[in-house]
């Protein structure tokens, strides 16, 4: 049985700049430090993700050279907590193993008394480098007086989300030409000995931590399938055994992975996507599992096929929706295929030569392929032009996969 060691798509991409709106009038444009310095950043306070119930504006301080956050309220709106984190880089905001910010541990905080008229609330928090990118993230929980009471964060177009189920965003800031920190992660999963194990990799720094760890009876096979973890529900499945029991883990909860259902099909891989999970069978056969949001299932449904010839080693779905990848064996070389989910078009993307390789789709929609090299504790993420199969911008990562034959990402 193969997927020993499951490989799964970044959560957290921290790569755009803030947009600034001036308070006096600036010809300069790069948002230098003497740019910012003229006006100030503002962004929108959204309570309940739609309802804008006020401002956050991030500035620095003429004299002190300090970072600061400011709240204001419009009028019948209250405060009655805020919390800030400024770091000069996303990975510094805390936040727990499923990526969801850990609001009780950010390290600017207030508490209000409720009906006592807090419209307005400001933090000096840490000192600005000039040229030195850093991150913002606002939360607050808002109220009026009849009533109503919303959680709360700052959002423009430029901001970032979390990579957990719970919303909210932070906000990105660059000057000087200086992009801010990138951190990218993928996850690695092992099934060793009855233990599910699963890791997260930092790309950057080539760091892995475990993040879960569980006693799990695989069944028939001791092993897992067809692998797959969901961005907006934060949904992580997977086939066990005989690749019939679908299995899953919302990693928004620290609970064991539950039993869900029984598959009509035997399962070869999977992924999965806005309660659906596509997998595709012993004879080539494409499945889709449709589930409720309670993830029971509702329908499951044969809706294609692929060549019959080809041996299914891995597959991802792209973000949105549309298409299907495989990555397949075809007389000993890895080849990419595509599958469209509007009209069932099959097509032969690229020849990846020998080496074995797993795929997944970071947060930006670009498809990712895992190298498996013949260099212990080295791996290879190439970028793949998921329209012509073209590789480019490989990265080494210090990961042994030589273990892994197949794996989806999860």
């Amino acid at each position: 049985m193969k997927n020993i060691l499951l490989f799964i798509v970044a959560v957290l991409t921290i790569v755009s700049c803030q947009k600034q709106t001036p308070i006096q009038e600036n010809s300069d444009t790069d948002l230098g430090y003497g740019a910012f310095k003229y006006g100030e950043v503002v962004t929108t306070l959204y309570g309940g993700k739609t309802i804008d119930v006020g401002t956050v504006t991030v500035g620095i301080d003429d004299e002190t050279d300090y970072i600061y956050v400011e709240y204001k309220t419009i009028p019948g709106w209250y405060i009655l907590e805020t919390h800030v984190a400024v770091d000069t880089a996303g990975a510094g905001i805390p936040v727990n193993k499923p990526g969801n910010p850990k609001i009780g541990r950010f390290p600017y905080s207030t508490t209000h008394e409720y009906g006592d008229g807090t419209d307005s609330v400001m933090y000096p928090t840490i000192p600005y480098v000039p040229g030195q990118a850093f991150v913002v993230a606002t939360h607050a929980v808002v109220y009026t007086l009849d009533g109503q009471q919303e959680t709360a964060w700052s959002w423009n177009d430029e901001a970032t989300r979390f990579s957990g189920k719970r919303w909210g965003w932070f906000l990105n800031f660059s000057y000087n030409g200086q992009a801010p920190s990138e951190t990218s992660f993928l996850y690695i999963t092992q099934y060793i000995d009855g233990v599910l194990y699963i890791y997260q990799l930092n790309l950057e720094t080539g760091g892995v931590e475990l993040i879960s760890q569980e006693e799990f009876d695989a069944g028939v096979g001791g092993s897992i399938e067809g692998a797959s973890w969901d961005p907006e529900s934060n949904m992580f499945l997977f086939v066990s055994g005989n690749g019939t029991e679908i299995w899953g883990s919302n990693f928004d909860e620290d609970t064991p992975v539950n039993f869900i259902g029984n598959l009509d099909g035997i399962a070869v891989d999977g992924t999965f996507l806005n309660n659906t999970y596509y997998f595709v069978d012993e004879n080539n056969q494409i499945w889709a599992v449709v589930f409720d949001a309670d993830m029971q299932i509702l329908s499951q449904t044969i809706i294609g096929s692929l060549d019959a010839g080809i041996s299914v080693l891995d597959m991802a779905i792209s973000p949105d929706g549309q298409n299907l990848y495989f990555v397949t064996n075809n007389n000993n070389v890895a080849e990419i295929w595509m599958y469209n989910l509007n009209d069932g078009a099959v097509s032969m993307l690229a020849n990846l030569g020998n080496s074995q390789y797993q795929i997944a789709f970071d947060e930006d929609g670009d498809l990712q392929a895992i190298e498996e090299t013949a260099e212990e504790d080295n791996s290879i993420i190439h970028d793949i032009n998921e329209n012509t199969g073209e590789m480019n911008n490989s990265t080494e990562i210090n990961v042994d996969v030589e273990e892994v034959t197949t794996g989806p990402r999860i």
